[in-house]
């Protein structure tokens, strides 16, 4: 008699499932890639002879009460883009990497050759708009979020855990 073992794993979009299963596996048997909606249906893959583990696409509640958390997760490109205002959300993000102790300012001089006049990030994404996008807001604030996205500003964690 012998007992096979059946587990999910489940969690937010991008955080990791299909890499883990690959890498308790040691070869690629689950599509992985740095964003978000590569898994898209339920996978089993065997683990050995009496484990099966359960890939599965990531899981957002339909609300989130919490709206910090979700401007995190739209900033971090882990929300469906139609779900948000990009110039608000990359606004946010300014002001975050702004007061950041490891960006300030500086940072945004540096790569958009362009001066922070205050720590407003939606005059920030409008200037940027103007320099660079024929006043296109959307496309700045896209181009804030990508950069962020990309560690052009270095990889920020925009939370610590709790001490």
């Amino acid at each position: 008699f012998c007992l096979k073992v059946r587990a999910g794993i489940v969690g937010y979009p991008n955080v990791g499932k299909s890499s883990l299963i690959n890498r308790l596996l040691k070869r690629r048997m689950c599509p992985a890639a740095p964003r978000p909606g590569v898994t898209r249906e339920l996978k089993w893959v065997r683990f050995g002879k009496d484990l099966e583990l359960l890939d599965s696409p990531g899981i957002l509640p339909m609300r989130i009460s919490d709206q910090t958390a979700a401007l995190k997760l739209a900033i971090c490109d882990d929300i469906g883009e139609r779900s948000y205002d990009f110039a608000d959300v990359a606004a946010i993000l300014v002001q975050i990497l702004l007061r950041h102790p490891a960006v300030g300012s500086e940072a945004f001089r540096k790569r958009y050759k362009i001066d922070v006049d205050s720590d407003c990030g939606k005059l920030f994404v409008t200037k940027l708009s103007v320099h660079l996008f024929n006043g296109d807001t959307t496309q700045a604030a896209f181009r804030i979020l990508s950069d962020f996205r990309k560690g052009r500003f270095g990889w920020v964690a925009l939370e610590r855990p709790p001490t």
